[in-house]
């Protein structure tokens, strides 16, 4: 029979490299403007009003000051 030892260690294993695979592939990878520009594009769509800071969204979104 296998030694509990190696049998709770590989147990380990899958787990830690389960929660890596999961860390790694399920993060939100989008950063703060794109953020921002879905929720514009979704309160126009909904016909809501949008704030001021996002209506200068796109003017501003290529500045390269504002994407830190």
């Amino acid at each position: 029979m296998i030694n509990s030892t190696y049998l709770y260690s590989f147990f380990l294993l899958v787990v830690f490299a389960s929660l890596f695979y999961l860390f790694l592939n399920f993060r939100s990878g989008k950063n703060e403007i794109n953020n921002k520009i879905l929720l514009k594009n979704l309160l126009e769509g909904l016909d809501m009003e949008v704030p001021d800071e996002l209506k200068t969204l796109d003017d501003s979104s290529t500045d390269p000051q504002n994407l830190s």
